[in-house]
């Protein structure tokens, strides 16, 4: 077995490589095709198991080196051990090698090997479209926020007391305004009509998103899943069908507390010596998108089930409002894990 360390970036890979019994050897080569050909033709005897840390190339590296009949493995750089030394000697052969370093351990002698779980093509494709959905309702959010600001900076105050915001009649009297016999200065009626322009174009694509997003849960992989999880109470389409997706294969999680951690929803502890573990802030390991509407989805479970209000509110007066909204959180992820490992099994 041949190991490999790469140092993945856009233009250039940097691989370091060894045998268990042979010298280590390197060289860098282009990102591409011609580069790829170049390194495979220097390691071309025998089996070869390479290694990659997570960056912004995603899995294009893994699928090309896996088509070239290499076994590849994309490690988690958050879960890299890190020292002082190497962070003040950072160069890209030292990258490599201290992957290198990393695999050949757990392929020598079984340690634990930080890696990721891939994906299949299939779900990082459907995967972009909740993302971008969600990074349209953002873009909206600001907007809107935008606006109000414009309008407060300026004195402009809605005429009536607005309960609820961005009714249909506030939209249309913030549309008026943005006219030019809205009232306003010219300066500031032509920002409010370039945002409110902006606000319609925004909210147009998540529709067209939303559509999307309707096409993605009629799809059998995905259809059966969502339809068990949406059926708890507070949790939208929208919330099942990002949890499935960036959950991945929700089968290959063996417990709550697998699923809890994945989620980023446990704390983090600290033992040493004689101190006691101590439990801190939570980890915040994983995809920030999953707890983005957990937290949004937990408002809605909390209100509208009262077996949840009475878990709830003992915890809050015990241990604070934000602990429980966490802990709660983490018990809507795992009911939704556990709805979508039976749907699917069924």
């Amino acid at each position: 077995m041949t190991y490999v360390g790469l140092d993945v970036h856009d233009e250039t890979i940097t691989a370091a490589w060894k045998r268990p019994q042979g010298d280590l050897r390197w060289m860098k080569v282009s990102h591409d095709e011609e580069g790829l050909e170049r390194l495979q033709r220097e390691l071309w005897k025998g089996s070869v198991w390479a290694a990659y840390e997570t960056s912004g190339v995603g899995f294009v590296p893994y699928d090309r080196l896996t088509e070239m009949g290499w076994k590849v493995s994309v490690l988690a750089t958050t879960r890299m051990p890190k020292s002082v030394k190497g962070k003040k000697r950072k160069t890209d052969l030292e990258d490599a090698k201290q992957i290198l370093d990393v695999l050949m351990a757990h392929g020598e002698c079984g340690t634990e090997l930080p890696d990721v779980w891939i994906p299949p093509v299939g779900t990082r494709e459907d995967r972009e479209v909740e993302r971008h959905r969600l990074h349209l309702g953002q873009v909206v959010g600001r907007i809107k926020t935008r606006i109000k600001s414009l309008l407060k900076v300026h004195g402009v105050k809605c005429p009536w007391v607005e309960k609820t915001p961005w009714t249909r009649k506030y939209r249309a009297w913030v549309k008026g305004l943005s006219t030019p016999e809205g009232g306003l200065a010219r300066s500031v009626g032509a920002v409010l009509a370039s945002e409110w322009r902006m606000l319609e174009a925004a909210e147009s694509e998540v529709k067209e998103m939303d559509r999307e997003m309707g096409r993605l849960c009629e799809q059998p992989n995905y259809g059966p899943a969502v339809k068990a999880m949406t059926e708890i109470k507070g949790v939208g389409a929208l919330t099942a069908l990002v949890f499935l997706l960036e959950l991945g294969d929700v089968k290959r999680f063996a417990s709550r507390q697998q699923v809890g951690c994945y989620m980023g929803l446990t704390p983090t502890s600290h033992e040493s010596g004689q101190a006691e573990n101590r439990k801190g802030h939570i980890t915040r390991m994983g995809p920030s998108r999953v707890r983005l509407v957990l937290n949004q989805a937990a408002w809605a479970f909390l209100r509208s089930d009262p077996y949840q209000r009475a878990w709830y509110e003992p915890l809050k007066k015990r241990a604070g409002g934000k602990k429980a909204l966490v802990a709660l959180m983490r018990r809507l992820g795992i009911l939704m894990w556990h709805r979508a490992c039976d749907a699917i099994v069924a």
